[in-house]
């Protein structure tokens, strides 16, 4: 029994620090807010104390400020603060809506008013919600939050020979090539300030999502339901986003003092869809493409039934999704590039400046010309 009880613990304790070092490498999905307290003479206030308290979950931190008025508080995760500074003799400093996102450093300064402990002044700031309302605003083919992407400046479509885009959103999977569309953004699918296609990188939480080896599959899609941030960075970046140059940073919800959920359903049917052209030129049916992406979120607090744990709702949280992936694949007409006979005896020349035993070439099936090498 003894020998169990070891072995849960040192298993609880080995999994707490995989957490830690999987936080403390992922820096770039934490904050930093920092600032100076002075008085209404601009002399700075040594000792003065500032509370960060996050305005979804309640929980705060405190920090004082040393001796030439300076305070930080680091590795603050994104959200609305607001923060609090107060000191004897003068009055209490408040600023709320301060909008925190990931690798941010965020500097407020704040001067006090002489005055009593018991007098407050209140500066009310707006949050910006961007992150949270465009994105839930802007319409989706799927639900992969790479998708984005499309509206940002200086980013081109990326179609190669085809009459559609490389990578549409259209199949979620893992990997960056398949006969029904390609499954990843990082596939030869955008090209952005003119450099090429294949230099994106994604991050989710701090840590990458795209296959070292090819940089052509995303084996994690960041979904838009389940993240409070998303960045495309294109320059000017820290050292922590080693990749790019250009960087697409996504950060995951978390939980608050209350609990909050969704759910949604992305439903896609070919019957409301119009046929491919080059189809249509082919006598080709639309596929029958299906597509039901059902899920949900839940987050909130991490409360124990019967006990005192937690009862003031500012410790700890948790925040999760799911989301179930049904796909019926209809790959419909594939298109392929073979040469002439011409070209296989040299001929590269225009299609009209061609002799006309090299323009009236009878067409022969893909598989003649792959038993015989000639069409």
């Amino acid at each position: 029994m003894r020998k169990t009880q070891n072995w849960w613990r040192i298993s609880f304790l080995a999994g707490w620090a995989l957490l830690l070092a999987a936080n403390l490498s992922a820096q770039g999905i934490y904050a930093t807010l920092t600032g100076v307290v002075s008085d209404p003479a601009q002399a700075v206030i040594p000792k003065a104390k500032a509370t960060l308290k996050d305005a979804q979950s309640g929980s705060q931190r405190e920090t004082v400020s040393n001796s030439e008025g300076y305070f930080t508080f680091a590795s603050v995760p994104v959200g609305t603060y607001d923060l609090t500074v107060d000191a004897k003799g003068f009055s209490t400093t408040k600023v709320t809506g301060i909008a925190l996102g990931g690798g941010e450093k965020r500097n407020v300064d704040i001067s006090l008013k002489v005055g009593t402990t018991t007098e407050s002044v209140e500066i009310s700031g707006t949050a910006d919600q961007l992150t949270t309302k465009e994105l839930q605003n802007f319409v989706q083919t799927g639900s992969n939050a790479a998708e984005f992407i499309k509206i940002m400046p200086g980013f081109g479509i990326s179609n190669g020979t085809s009459n559609k885009s490389n990578y549409g959103g259209e199949t979620i999977g893992i990997n960056g090539n398949g006969d029904a569309g390609s499954q990843s953004p990082l596939n030869n699918a955008y090209s952005y300030n003119g450099l090429p296609s294949n230099s994106l990188d994604i991050t989710a939480d701090g840590a990458h999502v795209s296959d070292p080896g090819c940089n052509c599959d995303t084996p994690v899609n960041p979904n838009s339901d389940m993240i409070s941030e998303f960045q495309v960075k294109m320059s000017n970046f820290s050292a922590e986003n080693q990749k790019g140059p250009a960087v697409i940073t996504s950060v995951a919800k978390s939980g608050g003092k209350d609990f909050h959920g969704s759910g949604f359903m992305y439903a896609r049917n070919y019957a409301m869809n119009a046929n491919d052209a080059q189809f249509n030129a082919n006598g080709q049916p639309k596929p029958e493409n299906k597509y039901y992406y059902p899920g949900f979120t839940v987050g909130g607090p991490i409360l124990i039934p019967g006990t005192h744990f937690n009862k003031n709702r500012n410790k700890l949280f948790f925040f999760t999704g799911f989301e179930y992936f049904y796909q019926t694949l209809d790959t419909g007409l594939l298109k392929a590039t073979v040469p002439t006979a011409g070209e296989l005896g040299g001929n590269f020349s225009p299609a009209d400046a061609r002799s006309p035993a090299d323009s009236n070439v009878t067409p022969r099936s893909l598989a003649d010309f792959c038993a015989t090498g000639v069409l």
